[in-house]
């Protein structure tokens, strides 16, 4: 998204801060409501007291009681390094910034090869006992759901790819006669294609061609950032390896698919999540270009340019 957005005037350090913002907001509305309108307390849940019982899940670790070695912060540490040194590079290669000519390593190569690095230094330096982590739940969980998902992941790709065009031509027919419904188109392709960035690859560059912009009239360009967090509809179709993940490692058992498939434990929060991102988007963005918009009032707040 960002390789599409900097030729219109919009720089990665920019559109960093406005999407960490704007998710930062999402998330506290969203954890205030559900907090308010769901039985939190597992004290509550009869699901989890009924393992409780059994003897299928441990009861719950106080802070005081937990023990944090010095390992497990030094991994924190090496990890939070790797992120601010992902986020280091990709503003440094961005053109608005420019600090590094030419860019050999293109931004995607660059994380995947940080955080590798970042993955094996935590090995090493602390002392990770390989030999250990296949016995480790997480392990398991993860691996059963990486197994569970492969056959729905190639059952969708194969359907996705074989209808690639139609899904294009219908975003772009859409978009074209009802461009405030950008939101869902991204919404629903990210529903079929599984991937955040799938989904910005293949629909961002036919959406610009409908909405007409171009480096020379970039105006409608806002819609495409007001509009970008709806390509997190990953977790609308319960097929999503990390959903799946969450399932098997939630001992407690109140995570779980439900008899409907749509309609299951998280998804009404996400979908929560999800829409109150896009709302303080749009809030922010909707008269971006008049300077009367919540993002220009924060550039210049205390003198320091925020985006």
């Amino acid at each position: 998204m960002t390789g599409v957005l900097e030729p219109f005037g919009w720089s990665y350090p920019e559109l960093l801060g406005i999407w960490i913002l704007t998710t930062f907001l999402g998330c506290m509305i969203t954890s205030f409501i559900m907090t308010h309108i769901s039985k939190m307390d597992l004290s509550s849940d009869p699901v989890y007291q009924e393992r409780l019982k059994e003897g299928l899940v441990r009861p719950p670790v106080g802070l005081q009681d937990m023990k944090i070695t010095s390992s497990a912060k030094l991994s924190v540490w090496i990890f939070l390094t790797g992120v601010l040194c992902v986020v280091f590079y990709a503003s440094a290669i961005s053109p608005a910034v420019g600090l590094i000519k030419p860019v050999i390593v293109p931004r995607d190569a660059a994380i995947m090869s940080l955080m590798l690095a970042v993955g094996a230094l935590i090995t090493i330096l602390c002392k990770v006992k390989l030999g250990n982590t296949a016995g480790t739940s997480i392990f398991k969980s993860g691996m059963v759901a990486c197994i569970c998902v492969l056959g729905v992941a190639w059952f969708g790709d194969t359907f996705v790819s074989d209808h690639t065009k139609e899904i294009k031509d219908f975003a772009s027919q859409t978009i074209s006669l009802y461009p405030t419904l950008l939101a869902v188109v991204f919404f629903l392709a990210a529903m079929l294609l599984y991937s955040q960035a799938a989904t910005a690859k293949a629909i961002t560059p036919t959406v610009v061609a409908a909405l007409g912009i171009t480096a020379a009239s970039p105006d409608n360009s806002y819609m495409l950032v007001a509009c970008f967090a709806a390509v997190s509809a990953l977790f609308v179709l319960p097929t999503y390896p990390t959903l799946l993940g969450a399932v098997q490692m939630d001992d407690t058992g109140t995570t779980h698919i439900g008899k409907w498939v749509l309609l299951y434990s998280r998804c009404f929060s996400d979908l929560l999540l999800c829409r109150t991102w896009i709302c303080c988007l749009r809030i922010g963005l909707i008269n971006r270009g008049t300077g009367s918009s919540l993002f220009n009032h924060l550039k210049n707040l205390g003198g320091y340019r925020v985006f």
